[in-house]
């Protein structure tokens, strides 16, 4: 789950982003090696709130417990309405690029194919746990054999082309730290979901032993991974040309084997995406049904089907990333989730008390990306001033301690 989920649009869709807002080569490598850093020490914080509170729902729980119902309201709402919704529709996006790509489609054909292939994987995870499990699996198993695939081809076939020269005006001085915070949007993107199996923590057997070995070992295979593909890119592709490109991968193919490589590969990347927005939209509606059985959301979203999926608060998630899916672009999808992502996880991780270093590089990040697109930055201050402000409205946001914590409803194994 974490590896399908990790792994997936970030690395075909944002290597050229990072190269186009760095200007340099060797920056943009430095930034993919930081990433995998910055991932490796997040990964530890979450492995340790994980294993204190294995319960439905992740990233909420830790803020309840640490600063009361309202925080963990507003962290839960925002994370199961609009960040994971705004990533899975950034993913569904990304499909119908690819699948245009491959059949020649038109872009506003593209983008309903998008929409379409959100509404199939919520479909297939409402069937049950079984059918998300399966497609998972198999769907992690190619995307990892066609990755490690691309390594040992373009290191075969490349002459270091993309390790040399600069795009004009690449940023300088003060400009180089705006830059820096907006190409780490999509690195964190491409790193991101590596706290993801905290959400299905209550379903998982021994969930102290067995999480954070799951994080650690999922991390470490997706950093390697990337680091890896994007060496290879840089050995393929002359740096103006990544910076050019929306499908890095698919262009380093082309370059090596002509026409015919280009096709398979954009098929190959579409696999690679399918197990990520599966694995995303698998474990998102855990979210609200945590936040249902605290009395922090209504209680429809706890309905469970016979396959054990919480079916209602599935469709949910669905119907808004569908309509996100339709309404918006890669890029401004990516940059409200990411945006979001830099003060949830602060908030999230700030119930440690301890890792003041990696909440401090977020809070840079967040700074950067306001001096650089302080639109952006403003709708997700929006969304979060929105949520905290309705959390006053919730019944259970009004309890001296968590909502229901003595009748809590175990999620069905």
């Amino acid at each position: 789950m974490v590896i399908g989920i990790m792994v997936g649009a970030g690395i075909f869709r944002t290597p050229g982003l990072v190269a186009r807002e760095l200007g340099r080569p060797a920056l943009t490598f430095v930034a993919w090696l930081l990433g995998g850093v910055l991932a490796f020490f997040g990964a530890l914080c979450f492995a340790e709130l994980a294993t204190r509170h294995p319960q439905a729902g992740g990233k909420y729980v830790y803020a309840r417990e640490a600063f009361g119902p309202r925080i963990g309201f507003m962290v839960g709402w925002v994370e199961g309405l609009v960040m994971y919704p705004a990533a899975i529709a950034a993913l569904g996006v990304v499909i119908g690029e690819f699948f245009g790509r491959l059949v020649g489609l038109p872009p506003n054909v593209s983008r309903w194919v998008g929409v379409a292939a959100v509404a199939l994987f919520t479909g297939v995870n409402i069937i049950g746990v079984t059918s998300g499990r399966w497609v998972q699996n198999i769907s992690t198993t190619a995307k990892v054999l066609a990755l490690g695939s691309i390594v040992v081809i373009a290191f075969a076939a490349g002459h270091g082309a993309g390790w040399h020269g600069a795009l004009p005006g690449a940023p300088t001085g003060w400009e180089l730290f705006g830059a820096l915070a907006v190409a780490f949007q999509s690195v964190i993107w491409s790193y991101y979901g590596y706290s993801d199996a905290a959400k299905i923590a209550e379903e998982m057997v021994d969930p102290a032993r067995t999480l954070p070995r799951v994080f650690l070992v999922g991390i470490a295979i997706a950093t390697g991974l990337y680091i890896l593909l994007n060496a290879a890119f840089l050995h393929v592709l002359p740096f103006d040309r990544i910076a050019a490109s929306l499908l890095v991968a698919g262009d380093v193919a082309a370059t090596i084997f002509g026409p015919r490589a280009d096709l398979v590969i954009t098929v190959l990347a579409l696999l690679v995406v399918l197990a990520s927005i599966n694995g995303n939209i698998f474990v998102t509606p855990r979210i609200m049904f945590g936040l249902a059985r605290e009395g922090l959301g209504p209680r429809a979203l706890m309905s469970v089907n016979a396959g054990g999926t919480p079916w209602a608060a599935m469709l949910v998630v669905g119907v808004v990333a569908m309509g996100l899916a339709a309404t918006g672009t890669f890029g401004s999808l990516l940059a409200i989730a990411i945006a979001l992502v830099l003060v949830v996880d602060s908030v999230a991780i700030g119930s440690l008390l301890v890792p003041a270093a990696f909440i401090a590089v977020y809070i840079a990040l967040f700074v950067g990306a306001a001096l650089a697109q302080p639109g952006v930055v403003a709708i997700g201050t929006g969304v979060l001033v929105a949520a905290f402000g309705l959390s006053w409205l919730a019944p259970g946001t009004t309890a001296t301690s968590p909502a229901g914590t003595e009748s809590r409803v175990p999620f069905p194994e």
